[in-house]
């Protein structure tokens, strides 16, 4: 369903649906994990396809524009060296327990959240399409190897 939602998309943009825009998003969605664009160029191009680092970042352009892809945020200053992806259908949600200290992270997904994010859109006046939430903190491995300090 999310590929027609994507050719629906593109078409409504007089954008060409091609095949390499199709390679990019079923690939993105057989990942079972947050990507970056190496990744999925180097799963790509082991699958046989023929697609420049230029095309996917083209694509996942246009996936974030169409609420399809999110950019995760595992940081808490909001810097990182390379950026990392989630394939988003519409509707649902990334959020994430992140470790300050190591960087584990923890994808987690609670209806209270969910329902929270709707309300505040709601009072807004917004009609909420997804939602990213990422709790930063410290997890269980690193308290203890600062309690070892």
């Amino acid at each position: 369903m999310s590929l027609d939602m994507f050719e629906q998309f593109l078409e409504e943009r007089c954008l060409k649906v091609t095949q390499q825009r199709r390679l990019v998003y079923e690939e993105i969605l057989a990942m079972d994990d947050y990507f970056d664009v190496d990744s999925l160029l180097v799963r790509l191009k082991q699958k046989g396809g023929r697609i420049s680092k230029a095309t996917i970042y083209r694509t996942l352009h246009l996936l974030m524009e169409c609420g399809l892809l999110r950019r995760v945020q595992l940081s808490p200053d909001g810097v990182s060296a390379d950026a990392v992806y989630a394939a988003c259908p519409k509707g649902c949600a990334v959020d994430n327990l992140v470790c300050t200290e190591c960087g584990k992270t923890i994808p987690f997904s609670k209806e209270d959240v969910c329902n929270v994010c709707a309300d505040v859109a709601d009072q807004h006046g917004f009609a909420l399409r997804s939602h990213c939430l990422n709790i930063f903190a410290v997890c269980p491995e690193c308290q203890h190897q600062q309690g070892d300090e």
